[in-house]
């Protein structure tokens, strides 16, 4: 069997539309990007889909592998909490199994944004945009 990939883009959620499509945003250019990856979102409150329709919304594509991605730039109480607990997934193996379509999908609970380089540039790319407006 051929492993497909799916990507679960994690947002907090908010009453204000920019988190959903800040993360929603990152989600289409991460399919963009990776035709053959299966992207969905799911948010942790105020906004839906929440996490587990986010997970629910792979029924149907074969995904074998889910990366829960928390489009979030630093580790804080929901993600090493709140998001492994909604997910099922305990902070020290950071791993489960779901259930999608009758068959067990393995779903990987991965780090924040963080520190990157990827980051660092984008931040300098900001504070350029700034000083030209």
């Amino acid at each position: 069997m051929t492993e497909k990939l799916g990507i679960l883009a994690l947002g907090h959620g908010s009453k204000l539309p920019y988190n959903k499509d800040v993360v929603t945003g990152v989600a289409e250019l991460i399919g963009k990007q990776n035709s053959d990856v299966v992207v969905r979102t799911g948010f942790m409150n105020m906004n839906n889909p929440t996490m587990q329709e986010g997970l629910d919304s792979f029924a149907g594509t074969g995904v074998s592998t889910i990366v829960a991605v928390p489009i979030f730039l630093a580790h804080g109480v929901h993600t090493t909490e709140d998001i492994p607990q909604i997910l099922g997934v305990s902070r020290e193996s950071r791993k489960t199994t779901v259930q999608i379509d009758g068959n067990d999908v393995t779903l990987v609970y991965s780090e924040p944004l963080g520190a990157d380089e990827l980051v660092a540039r984008l931040a300098f790319k900001r504070a350029q945009e700034a000083i030209k407006e």
